[in-house]
């Protein structure tokens, strides 16, 4: 199925920079960035990403809108499909920003993530969508009251498995990319621990010491920076 992306991104004018487009982690769509105070003019997904999919949708967007460059920003599964996206299209990516990143996952991980999905998938997905709010109470109350429920009701749990067949061989790149990288992790991140961090040649790291995996909705978080 094809991608419906929100507020599709615009070509910037000579006097700004390019649109901004976000890529969500495995399980969420775009409209989680509709739960926080702050308010992005970004371009996102309004269903989960698909990775065999979405790197082709992306540019077709683009081609679509008539956007030469793009600014990327990705959380989580979509922090490494944005920098898979920037190494297969440079000329495409003005920046990049990544949320949460993972090194990597263990086959433990992710085998232990597919036999929950299995055996109780609702409660799985509820406690996952828990973990991964962790520490933004506001968020996490809306995503529940205005969000959960009818995302679960939309899963394709083929489309969940094809991003933990992504996850469990994905490794990061031996080849930088070309455009300057913002590489953003919290703390007290339960998803993607710091310890487990992806470390890019020649970006610009920043940990928040008190933030968790949704960074997005961290007062300390500066997009761009």
């Amino acid at each position: 199925m094809k991608t419906i992306w929100s507020a599709p991104p615009q070509e910037s004018t000579p006097n700004k920079n390019p649109p901004v487009l976000f890529l969500p982690g495995w399980g969420f769509s775009g409209q989680v960035l509709d739960l926080g105070k702050r308010r992005y003019s970004w371009a996102r997904p309004t269903a989960p990403l698909d990775p065999a999919t979405a790197l082709p949708e992306i540019l077709a967007l683009l081609a679509e809108q008539g956007v030469a460059t793009i600014q990327l920003v990705g959380w989580s599964m979509g922090a490494h499909l944005a920098l898979d996206f920037a190494g297969t299209f440079p000329g495409k990516v003005a920046t990049l920003t990544l949320l949460g990143m993972q090194a990597s996952w263990s086959a433990s991980e992710i085998g232990a993530i597919r036999l929950a999905l299995e055996i109780e998938p609702p409660a799985f997905l509820r406690d996952f969508y828990r973990k991964s709010l962790l520490g933004y109470k506001k968020e996490s109350r809306r995503f529940v009251a205005e969000q959960q429920e009818a995302l679960m009701k939309s899963l394709d749990m083929q489309v969940l498995g094809r991003g933990l067949d992504y996850l469990a061989q994905w490794r990061l790149p031996a080849q930088g990319v070309q455009c300057p990288v913002f590489c953003w992790h919290g703390r007290r991140d339960i998803i993607a621990p710091v310890a487990q961090q992806a470390m890019i040649p020649g970006a610009r790291a920043t940990i928040i010491e008190h933030g968790g995996h949704a960074l997005f909705f961290d007062r300390e978080f500066a997009p761009g920076e």
